[in-house]
């Protein structure tokens, strides 16, 4: 298996990382990647990097795009001699539809998409991955197996990526933000940044492990939430100011922003 990847950011890093170290994918040759800046990067020894647009000898079973959403044209236009039939072509970009691609490529590839989040430089994300129909299941399991190397994997509708990608890729910087928040609570401790960070980020580990363990997260939230104590008080301030909603609304904005990508 010969692989190529347009774009060199944090999930093309991540992907590759994931390749390199699995045995599920010892199979491939070789690893290309085309991208316009220069790399100091540690797969030197391991990829062979190319400028996008360059041309190469090789033909690609699989090409990853690992480019923005606003990128994605331009970069399948200067790097268009890579596409072929029969191809196996994997898009991490949000919005843009399988219809598009295909359209952009002018092959006849089989097209996916795969919505990964950023927690897969830690081999931890969550990513949905929906597939063009007929699309044989030797392919489908190859592509599957490269994604679970850096996490979890769930099949899903193409109709149902925008609000995937709402709600599991850009997940990770709501929790943050939310972490952010509590971090900038100045005023009720004197502890230091440094030992105020490293306590939240470890309430932040023991809580998660509490909530995987528990049967119902609500009833382990109401076990913490005492009948006229400190934590009510703030649970209650939040309702009062439809906190739930907020993040609802929020993560709908998200949906409606990638869904706009795809037109």
């Amino acid at each position: 298996m010969k692989i190529a990847l347009i774009g060199y950011g944090n999930i093309a890093n991540a992907i590759i990382n994931g390749m390199l170290s699995s045995e599920k994918t010892k199979v491939m040759d070789d690893i290309y990647v085309f991208h316009n800046k220069e790399q100091n990067s540690i797969h030197r020894d391991k990829c062979k990097f190319l400028c996008s647009g360059d041309k190469s000898e090789s033909s690609f079973d699989i090409i990853f795009l690992c480019v923005k959403p606003k990128d994605m044209e331009a970069a399948i236009n200067e790097n268009i001699t890579l596409f072929s039939d029969d191809q196996i072509v994997v898009s991490v970009a949000a919005g843009i539809t399988i219809e598009k691609i295909k359209n952009l490529v002018k092959k006849n590839s089989d097209i996916i998409r795969a919505m990964p989040n950023l927690c897969a430089i830690f081999n931890e994300s969550i990513t949905g991955i929906c597939f063009q129909s007929n699309i044989i299941e030797d392919k489908k399991k190859y592509v599957e197996d490269i994604f679970r190397c850096i996490g979890y994997v769930r099949e899903i509708d193409e109709k149902e990526v925008d609000s995937f990608t709402a709600l599991f890729g850009s997940g990770p910087a709501y929790i943050i933000y939310f972490i952010e928040s509590l971090m900038k609570c100045e005023k009720f401790t004197n502890i230091s940044e440094s030992d105020k960070s490293l306590l939240i980020l470890n309430m932040l580990s023991s809580t998660s492990k509490m909530m995987f363990v528990a049967e119902d997260i609500k009833y382990l939230r109401q076990m913490i939430t005492s009948k006229g104590g400190t934590t009510e008080a703030a649970v209650k301030f939040l309702e009062e100011r439809n906190f739930s909603e907020i993040i609802e609304n929020a993560v709908g904005e998200a949906a409606k922003r990638s869904k706009e990508l795809s037109k």
